[in-house]
């Protein structure tokens, strides 16, 4: 199959290029850039034709797999084309603007048995099952998770413009609200949201969440751009605690340590390095193929957790 990368985003030149190159399933790899052309691109491998406008790309290129690394704003409109002319599709998270657009696009999908999925791939890390594999140890369950994700983010990014679908609840909300999926598979039944910073237009810069789970389980978080990088999660249940460094974005060639205090016993749990991007696209790859609707359910759901985190948002604050 071959993959349409729209979009040259620095996530998608650190991450997807090379997670692509790696799978064998992936015989050649277009890109459509407004700047890029052939020489730039000439360190990629398997690169083929390269495109400067996405319609164009989608009408001639045969159907395969679209990788959309866009701007928030520009999702909706390009993974609706896409899927119009027969292409499986991955579009980086938020995935879709509001839950009926999302809803829409995996009606659309199914009907011509195609693949629509959110790059929301921390949660392919095998770190997850290996946080599992503790928790059987020690015969315990995770009921709370405490969160800090404060990504750096460039102040002349486009993740500061409104228009273009902006702010730290869109860029960090789809792992705020998704954490609870992959402990639980579960949505929150409420979310409590704290407003920090805003730019001068008020576009929300971080924020503080609580989300509560069926059971009293619960998820705290401060997520943002304004703070020093922070990437860490802290599992906690009766008489343990699991601390976890980078989740959000475990770099592929490093060992990621569970740090386990359970009772007085204290040890550390190392996790192979794992590239979380290779591992979802070939899960992505392997749905197209036997036309499974894996993805959908996580897409809906966390479609549905980021609107009321947004709504949450909204509310009079203090």
């Amino acid at each position: 199959m071959e993959l349409l990368l729209i979009g040259m985003s620095r996530f998608a030149r650190r991450r997807v290029l090379p997670a692509a190159a790696s799978i064998p399933e992936i015989e050649r790899i277009n890109v459509v850039s407004a700047h890029a052309d052939a020489e730039t691109l000439g360190h990629v491998a398997k690169a083929g034709t390269v495109y400067t406008d996405w319609r164009e790309a989608l009408s001639v290129a045969r159907p395969g797999l679209v990788y959309v690394s866009l701007v928030n704003s520009d999702h909706a409109r390009v993974v609706r084309r896409a899927l119009d002319h027969g292409h499986h599709v991955v579009v980086d998270k938020p995935g879709l603007p509001d839950p009926d657009t999302a809803a829409e696009m995996v009606a659309l999908a199914g009907s011509s048995s195609l693949v629509v999925a959110e790059a929301t791939c921390y949660s392919f890390h095998p770190l997850f099952a290996a946080v599992r594999s503790v928790l059987a140890d020690l015969d315990a369950e995770v009921t709370k998770a405490l969160a800090l994700f404060t990504p750096p983010v460039p102040p002349d990014d486009w993740r500061y413009d409104r228009a273009r679908g902006g702010g730290a609840l869109l860029d960090t909300g789809p792992y705020a609200v998704s954490l609870g999926r992959v402990l639980w598979g579960a949505e929150p039944e409420r979310i409590d949201v704290i407003v920090g910073d805003r730019t001068a237009d008020a576009l929300e810069t971080s924020y503080s969440m609580l989300a509560g789970y069926p059971g009293g389980r619960t998820v705290v978080g401060q997520f943002g751009f304004t703070t020093a990088y922070q990437n860490t999660v802290r599992l906690m249940g009766k008489g343990f605690t699991i601390e976890v460094d980078r989740p959000f974005s475990a770099p592929p060639g490093t060992a990621v340590d569970l740090r386990v205090q359970a009772g007085d016993q204290v040890y550390v749990h190392t996790v192979e390095p794992a590239d979380s991007m290779r591992v979802f696209l070939s899960e992505v790859l392997a749905a197209a193929k036997g036309g499974s609707r894996d993805f959908d359910a996580s897409l809906l759901s966390d479609a549905r957790a980021l609107a009321r985190l947004t709504r949450a948002a909204s509310l009079p604050q203090g």
